[in-house]
């Protein structure tokens, strides 16, 4: 009974790792249409970590149950910590919903240095190991639409971002940004010497492979034209006569070449059937070359000169012959 209960503990405390493991994971969604994969930095549905004046909206949430909000200041150093270290690897692109009272936000806070944006870092704190963007720059880099009053989705690839190694609050760290270590994100205001009144939020920040996407489909559409082209060709063969065998051999070795030269990503999209096809064709042109049909096979031979004049002097005398011997029966 002893031993029973040793194991059925061990089972319950094995689920409960696995169960707080997979609560600590971000969230990663896969759009099947774009192929586009996210991984959730924050939700924004809840007070991120580190100090901030942001207020959570429950009524205008884009993903989720909340967003953050926030009034434009020129001190509004808004820090938001993710609940772990995340893995960033293999991502492109930073993705966030944001919401605007007023576009004339990403023309203020242009004073001297850092000024306005949005900084992801993996050293815990701000300016070391950074990638940022100023709100002119985000303006400047934004891939989607044009940005308007209200909600807008922004893209930004990751290679527009500004790197910043060191020099931040703590000297003894420095180096490049770490993606496999994301632990810090900041939306920032300084260097504006009055504050404005323009409503400000954010929710649902990620990064996605947007741009890995966006290739491996473009590949895909044109390994899929290259296998439609050729299936095509294939399916146009002509049958093997006397008058095409020589025109034939050179569509048929330039197929077979096409096909053997073919990557493994077109030939997928090609069936059995189409190959099966080309072979056929193939083995009826090899036969042909093998056996041709004579030149007068299947003709017959034309009646002229003596021989056609002999064969009509034939029918003439039968039919005399016969009206004679009618002539007889009647006397």
């Amino acid at each position: 009974m002893k031993k029973l209960i040793s194991v059925l503990l061990v089972v319950v405390l094995t689920m409960a790792m696995v169960l707080s493991v997979s609560a600590a994971d971000p969230k990663v969604t896969k759009d099947e249409e774009t192929g586009i994969t996210s991984l959730q930095l924050l939700s924004c549905d809840e007070k991120p970590g580190g100090s901030n004046g942001y207020e959570v909206d429950t009524e205008n949430a884009q993903e989720g149950t909340g967003c953050l909000s926030f009034v434009a200041a020129k001190g509004a150093v808004h820090i938001m910590l993710p609940d772990d270290t995340i893995d960033g690897t293999g991502y492109d692109t930073l993705e966030f919903d944001l919401y605007v009272s007023d576009v004339a936000l990403f023309d203020l806070f242009g004073g001297q240095g850092m000024n306005s944006g949005f900084e992801i870092t993996s050293s815990g704190n701000c300016d070391n190991q950074e990638i940022s963007w100023k709100l002119a720059e985000i303006k400047e880099h934004h891939q989607g639409e044009e940005l308007v009053v209200g909600w807008n989705h922004i893209i930004l690839p990751l290679n527009t971002a500004v790197e910043r190694e060191a020099g931040g609050n703590d000297p003894s760290i420095n180096g490049p940004f770490d993606i496999s270590k994301i632990n810090y994100l900041r939306f920032f205001m300084v260097n504006e010497p009055e504050d404005h009144d323009i409503t400000v939020k954010l929710d649902n920040i990620c990064l996605t492979d947007r741009i890995a996407a966006r290739e491996a489909a473009e590949k895909e559409a044109a390994a899929k034209k290259t296998a439609d082209k050729f299936i095509e060709d294939v399916e146009e063969l002509p049958e093997i006569t006397a008058d095409n065998y020589e025109s034939l051999k050179t569509k048929l070795a330039s197929l077979r070449s096409r096909y053997n030269k073919m990557k493994e990503d077109s030939k997928k999209y090609i069936s059995e059937d189409i190959v099966s096809k080309l072979e056929q064709a193939e083995a009826a042109y090899e036969a042909f070359v093998a056996n041709p049909p004579s030149e007068d096979e299947g003709q017959e031979e034309p009646k002229s000169g003596c021989g056609a004049t002999i064969a009509l002097g034939g029918i003439a005398m039968l039919a005399l012959a016969g009206a004679v011997v009618l002539r007889k029966k009647e006397d």
